[in-house]
Parts: C-alpha cells; structure tokens; sequence
C-alpha cells in the first residue's frame, strides 16, 4: 500500500508527528492511517466491570478518532485518510496491523533528553525501533516537515554485503528523489583493515543507480561525528540500522543512540536487514 502509520495516543508528540506525516504525505503523494491501541492492563476490580471499563475506552477511542479524522479532511482535503482503533498491546498491535496493510512507513515521534516523563513519552518510538522490522521515521519534537533531498548513511564499511537494507535505502532514496551520503566514521584507523577498500568498491557497486557520496570524518565520538556532519552538511534525515552487529550495536549498549534520538532535530530512519 502507499501508506504511512502513524500510532497516536492524541498527545502532542503523536500530533507533531502527526502534521509530519500529513505534510509528507502530502509531498510525496501518500495515503494516511491513523492508529490508536487502547492498552490492556491487569484488572483491578471484577472482570465484568473490566471488560464494561475496556469497551467504553474503545468506544470512547472510535469516537474521538473518527471525530479527529473529519477535522483532518477539511484541513487537508486532497488526503486519503483511514484509522483503526484495537484494544491489545501497542508493539504486539501495530506489528500486526503492520503485516496486514504493508504500510510504507511508521511515523512515530519523540520529545524531550531522555529523562522523567519526557524519557517515558519517548520509550514507544524506542521500544518500536528495537523491536518492530517495518521502517520507521521518528520525528523530534521541534521536527517539521521539508523535502528530503539529503540522507545520512552513516556505515562502518564492514560486511557491507550483507548488512546494508539496499532495496529499503533505495526505495526511500527513489521515494525522495534524495542523494545518499554516507558517512565513515574512524579515529586513528581503529577500524581500518585490509577489506576496508574493497568495502567501500561494494558499496559504490551498491549504490550505483541513486545519486551517493562518501564522507569519512576522523573523531573518536561517533555520536558527536555523526552531529557535527548532519549541521554541517544540512542533511535531511539520518538512516540508522537498530539491529546491526557492530557500529549502532555498540551505540545502544552505551545508550549514546538513545541520547541521539532524544536530541536530533532532524528525523531518523530506522531500518532493517531483512
């Protein structure tokens, strides 16, 4: 389908990602559906008030969705708009959903650095980014909209072959009609070896058919490196590959990709390899 997802909780985060997500939608001729999980949790009094209580939550949800979607098309007419209001866990929810209509993205957003109710506001796009294989576009919460004419690839040159998602880089890159730039990252050539020329000779077979550009930068924070670059470069958004073995790997385990999310200022494409 030529959807994007987009999970709302009627926030102000899920609004801002929200208006993203219309304004590219908008852009790049897709459709809309909005989602909303109204979240199981234990029962506290007698399963009977529980259930009455959970069918009112969703029936109060539908109705506020409903109501937000024909305000939506008066704002933005020329959108096709859809929604869907489940009752479950909101992981469990959206990965299901997710395999019935293929959408083309999840747009999710984040706020705040990471600590207080900012870091549990945040933890849903987080949570999906680790767990959930479909792309996701997380917008920060001063992020709007602008036409994506420059990505950030930032790759270690290791196991190219096999650990860059290419269908998905190029299918967004086709999408946007954007360069690639992807970025090298090393300091005192740490992670320069033998294969490190022979990668980069891949990756450029790779990347043939799209407009790409390799930058390497030499600092011993790949976080502030990345930073700097995205400033200095006026990039458009960043790819970041969650689950590879090694570059963000690391990043997570000294939660320096977390701390990234919450102070980017552009939005970050979460990807897969499939």
């Amino acid at each position: 389908m030529n959807t994007i997802l987009i999970p709302t909780d009627f926030s102000p985060v899920a609004d801002n990602a929200l208006k993203y997500a219309m304004d590219m939608a908008t852009h790049y001729q897709l459709d809309i559906t909005l989602f909303h999980v109204v979240q199981l949790s234990t029962p506290s009094v007698a399963n009977v008030v529980y259930i009455d209580t959970m069918t009112d939550l969703s029936n109060n949800a539908e109705e506020k969705m409903a109501s937000k979607v024909v305000a939506l098309k008066e704002q933005y007419p020329h959108l096709n708009f859809s929604f869907k209001v489940e009752t479950g866990l909101l992981l469990d929810s959206l990965e299901s959903y997710c395999e019935e209509i293929k959408p083309i993205a999840i747009v999710m957003g984040i706020t705040g650095d990471g600590t207080g109710v900012d870091k549990i506001i945040g933890s849903n796009a987080i949570l999906a980014m680790n767990t959930l294989t479909n792309p996701l576009i997380i917008v920060p919460k001063s992020g709007y909209f602008k036409s994506v004419n420059k990505v950030c690839f930032a790759c270690d040159l290791q196991n190219v072959a096999t650990s860059t998602p290419l269908l998905a880089i190029k299918a967004f890159a086709k999408l946007f009609n954007s360069e690639v730039h992807i970025l090298n990252i090393d300091y005192k050539n740490r992670h320069f070896s033998p294969n490190t020329q022979s990668e980069i000779d891949v990756l450029n077979l790779m990347f043939d058919t799209i407009p790409h550009h390799f930058h390497f930068i030499e600092n011993e924070s790949v976080q502030d490196a990345i930073s700097d670059f995205i400033d200095a470069n006026e990039m458009d958004m960043l790819i970041m590959l969650p689950k590879k073995h090694s570059f963000f790997a690391s990043l997570f385990k000294k939660s320096q990709t977390k701390e990234m999310l919450y102070q980017s200022h552009i939005p970050i494409l979460a990807l897969h390899q499939h």
